[in-house]
């Protein structure tokens, strides 16, 4: 299998999705470039930077062939409730993910298994995971593979299984 390159960012360029950290993090770390799919407020910071590249707002299919060439996904957020979208596409692309230490993104991400995590807002802290992922370019793969694994574990044996449920039960009415 081969190596992948470069990160890759999806979501809404706002300030609680984190795109100020992650702007500071390559100021400090400018040893790799970001593929930044969405628009926002922050579009026009993104789109005068050097080391992202601005791709705007894609169709699904095109997320998931960027998925599938990334070596890895950055989710900065500041704020988080429930699993972001992205991650969840990530894992069943075989992403890993470097994400922020809060709520169900330090719940998923298990640093050295499935991705790493960052203190929220140290663009410090994110820099130094960022310079990891670009040194250890097989270690990263490797996570990858475990995210397909949880996926399949997780995402899908729980979907799987409450569709089942869900059959079931209607089954039980007739």
């Amino acid at each position: 299998m081969s190596i992948r390159a470069g990160g890759l960012f999806v979501g809404r360029l706002s300030a609680e999705n984190g795109t100020g950290t992650l702007a500071e993090a390559l100021e400090l770390f400018p040893g790799t470039r970001i593929e930044v799919i969405g628009s926002g407020a922050d579009e026009a910071r993104f789109a005068a930077h050097p080391r992202f590249r601005l791709l705007g707002s894609l169709g699904p299919d095109e997320v998931q062939s960027r998925m599938r060439s990334a070596a890895y996904l950055v989710l900065p957020s500041l704020a988080c409730e429930a699993p972001p979208r992205p991650l969840v596409e990530a894992f069943a692309n075989a992403l890993p993910v470097i994400a922020s230490r809060i709520g169900p993104l330090a719940e998923i991400v298990e640093p050295g298994r499935n991705g790493l995590l960052f203190e929220p807002g140290s663009a410090r802290d994110l820099a130094r995971r960022l310079a990891w992922a670009e040194a250890f370019p097989e270690k990263m793969r490797q996570m990858g593979e475990c995210a397909k694994a949880d996926y399949l574990a997780r995402f899908l044996a729980d979907w799987s299984y409450q569709r089942l449920f869900g059959e079931r039960r209607r089954a039980a009415r007739v």
